[in-house]
This record gives structure tokens, sequence and C-alpha cells, in this order.
């Protein structure tokens, strides 16, 4: 069967990254096993923007390793469930000034926290850089 037909299209794709807030990262940790986590982001300039405590294996795994993965459903959100994108990442660790002063307010804001404590603890910020997109729409397969 061609699942071309079923792809979500770029603006279907940037809807869900608008309404959707948690993700599932994954990255090869250091004795080689795929690992993921469910993570709360931002999407802004074309990547996915996520925090961590510095100290999270994690972190060193994708500064060794930038390869890595992201995916996110539709589910619990007013698109319904069915919708789904997954990409493939490149990532960068962030630990400047500049980074954590937009990002911070902007996560917070959407998450509901505190951007003044999240910025006291130490943390560092992930973008996850797309290099490629996969996606899939289960009604629109259903209504084939």
């Amino acid at each position: 069967m061609d699942f071309a037909a079923f792809r979500l299209s770029a603006d279907e794709r940037m809807q869900l990254l608008a309404v959707q807030t948690e993700c599932t990262v994954g990255w090869l940790n250091s004795d080689g096993w795929p690992v993921s986590a469910f993570l709360t982001y931002v999407f802004e300039r074309d990547a996915f923007w996520v925090t961590s405590f510095r100290d999270r294996p994690r972190v060193d795994c994708l500064v060794a390793e930038p390869r890595s993965t992201v995916a996110v459903s539709s589910a619990g959100k007013p698109l319904g469930h069915g919708r789904m994108i997954s990409a493939r990442t490149l990532a960068v660790v962030h630990d400047d000034v500049s980074t954590a002063e937009w990002f911070y307010p902007q996560f917070c804001k959407m998450a509901g926290l505190d951007a003044a404590a999240l910025a006291r603890q130490d943390r560092v910020v992930i973008e996850l850089r797309p290099q490629a997109w996969n996606s899939f729409d289960g009604k629109r397969m259903l209504r084939r």
C-alpha cells in the first residue's frame, strides 16, 4: 500500500506542532541503546526546543551523538486522534544567556511555569533541528 496519500501537508504538520505541547525525544545512550523521554517542547525557528537539567544523561549523550528523533501525536488535542509526525533531528545543547532569555519565557508561558525559577536551575536548552520528516493521518486512511 502506498502511504503517500496519508501524509500530512506542511500546513497540517505546522498545525499539529502548534497545538501539541509534548513530544517524545529519542537518542542513543552511552551503551548504544535507543532510549526516549516525553518532554514538553516549543516549536520555534524551525526546530523543537526542550530543556533538561544539565546532569541528565541525555545531555552528555546528545553532545556525543547529536543524531536523535522527535515524535508528536495529536492525542488529547482538538485535532483528535490519528495524526502523527516524526522527525530525524540533530541536537545542539545550548548553555548561553541569549538562548535562555528567549526560550524560558516562551516555554514557561506555554507550560504554565515560572520562567525566573526555571532559569535559576542548573539547566540547558536543547535544540532538535529536523533533518527529515515523516507523518501519517489515520483518519485520512480510514476515509479511503
